[in-house]
Order: C-alpha cells, then sequence, then structure tokens
C-alpha cells in the first residue's frame, strides 16, 4: 500500500494538533475503569485550510455533514444507557477528521444493514461504523480504510460445546449474528468445510443489534458469535465475565472503513486526506491509546484496499 501520509510543518498547524491532543487525552485524565469519550469536537483552530479546499463546493458552502452509524458497538460507537448521543472511537475519529475539514457532523443512528443503503441512496454522506471493506461492497459503495480488526469466536465461559478455532471447529452449532454484517460469509466458509467431512453444518440465527446476538449468547439459545478482537474486554465487562474467547484462524485480518457515495469521490479524496492528516500529527494514535483499540492501527490508509 502506498503512503499517503503528508508532512505537517506549518507552526500554527502544530499548535492546533497540541492543543486538540490536549483537549482529548484531558478528558480521560483522572477517570478509573473504561475509558471516557470527549464531547463531539467543533471545527475550530484545527482546521486546516488547505483540506477544507478539497472539499466538494456545496459541502463546504453548508460546512456540516450527515453520518450514519450502529449505536449499540462499543467502544466502536455506541449511545450509553440513559444518553441519547453517539461516542466512542469511531465517533472521535470522525469528529477529528471532520474538524481538519471545518465541517460539524450530524450523527444519525440507523441498524448496520441501513449504512450502507443510505449512503447508497444519499440519506447519509458517508457512514462510520466500522464497516468491512469487501470487493462486493465496492461495487455499490466506495471505503476509505483507516483501521484493521481480526476476528473471534465468543463462547460461554469454559467452552462447553469445545469450539476450536479452526474452520471445522464447530460444526453443528448455532452462531448468532447480526443481518448485513459478515456472519453469513463466516458461517458459508464453515458449513462448506463441515459438510465436506459429512458433518452437519452450523446454524446462523440472525438478531437485529449486537445486543441481542449477546444476550442470546449469554442465555444459551445459540452456542456461539463472531467478535471482533479489539472489543474482547467490554463484551466480557458487560457480560460479566460469563464469556470466553476462541481465536478465529480461517479469517485474516480485514480492512475497515468509512464509506461515502460512489458519486461523490471529491468528499471522499477529502476524507482520506483529513485521515492522513490526524495520523501526521498524533490525533489518530491519541484516540486509539485513549480507548485502548491500538490493534486496529492502520498505519497507511486507502481507498478500496480489499482485494
Amino acid at each position: 500500500m502506498k503512503n499517503f501520509a503528508p508532512q505537517v510543518s506549518a507552526n500554527w498547524k502544530k499548535a492546533a494538533a497540541t492543543a486538540f491532543l490536549a483537549a482529548v487525552l484531558a478528558s480521560t485524565a483522572g477517570c478509573g475503569g473504561a475509558a471516557q469519550p470527549a464531547a463531539n469536537i467543533e471545527p475550530s483552530a484545527a482546521v486546516d485550510p488547505t483540506l477544507s479546499d478539497l472539499l466538494p463546493a456545496e459541502v463546504k458552502a453548508k460546512g456540516s455533514i450527515t453520518v450514519g452509524t450502529q449505536p449499540d458497538f462499543e467502544p466502536a460507537n455506541y449511545t450509553p444507557i440513559g444518553e441519547d448521543g453517539v461516542k466512542g472511537f469511531n465517533i472521535d475519529l470522525m469528529d477529528a477528521m471532520a474538524a481538519k475539514l471545518g465541517l460539524k457532523v450530524t450523527y444519525q443512528k440507523v441498524p448496520f444493514d441501513q449504512l450502507l443503503v443510505g449512503v447508497q441512496n444519499g440519506k447519509f454522506d458517508a457512514s462510520i461504523a466500522g464497516m468491512t471493506d469487501r470487493p462486493s461492497r465496492q461495487e455499490k459503495v466506495d471505503f476509505v480504510d483507516y483501521q484493521v480488526a481480526g476476528t473471534v469466536f465468543m463462547v460461554a465461559k469454559g467452552n462447553p460445546k469445545k469450539i476450536t478455532s479452526e474452520v471445522n471447529g464447530g460444526c453443528g452449532i448455532k452462531i448468532g449474528g447480526v443481518k448485513g454484517n459478515d456472519d453469513e460469509r463466516l458461517v458459508n466458509l464453515m458449513a462448506t468445510a463441515c459438510t465436506a467431512e459429512g458433518k452437519p453444518a452450523p446454524e446462523l440465527v440472525t438478531f437485529p443489534t449486537g445486543s441481542d446476538k449477546n444476550l442470546a449468547l449469554t442465555s444459551g439459545r445459540v452456542d456461539a458469535m463472531f467478535w471482533p478482537d479489539m472489543a474482547v474486554s467490554v463484551v466480557q465487562r458487560e457480560t460479566g465475565g460469563k464469556l470466553d474467547s476462541v481465536p478465529v484462524n480461517f479469517e485474516e485480518k480485514v480492512f475497515l472503513g468509512m464509506i461515502f457515495n460512489k458519486q461523490s469521490p471529491q468528499l471522499r479524496d477529502a476524507f482520506l486526506k483529513a485521515t492522513e492528516a490526524i495520523h501526521a500529527d498524533g490525533t489518530y494514535d491519541a484516540i486509539l491509546k485513549k480507548w485502548d483499540v491500538a490493534v486496529i492501527d492502520l498505519p497507511q490508509p486507502g481507498i478500496n484496499l480489499a482485494k
């Protein structure tokens, strides 16, 4: 992958970046337990005119964009109980990129399977929810990939079904999934391997949200679920230590990205440059450190990296 990262040398850029990083890190100072998210970042001294000039004229004039997200996946993008807004490292990253571009962000919360179609039909200018970049999805939208993720099985404590890491390690089990994500593809891989050995295929049971999927596993309605490696500690905490993780060896790490309408390459490219800019000034690393998700780091962001 080509490294597009720009050199940020102007003194005012350094000062703005220092102020921004101080605000991000101050939001967690003195807090015990899980990291607490910062408030949404308003465009201010962090605006980079060379980046904002890359925006489509109508977007720059409006000064804001609408971004779709899934509100139930901590620590990436979620709405805490009793609150209305969205928080998470994806939200902090989007706010930081938008600030570089001089944009305010309005978030719309929808189920995961409505994100891609919402970008396609113009309901959202973009979406950020850690969507896996797949060539089949690239036919419908464009990705700006900014992180990577691995996959594990989450299983009941002690792994009573003796599920293993291999593609044939869960024949005949029930796997909880969420409509519209990668669960079906992974279960199909397992089914092919299991039936080739004369064993029963696993069954995919889909649920509306990740929270519903978690509840199905802890209540014994399903035997396992696929889960990103960077969020294992979160789901273990949320379920009171009732779950264990088992690595998935038949799925390589994948690119995750923001998505944009294929008719909006100028907006897409502006966000790529903004992503590179928050890498260059240290903001990206600070946000990942704050949320304890350094495992997702993608040093060289790019467009439609999945092949």
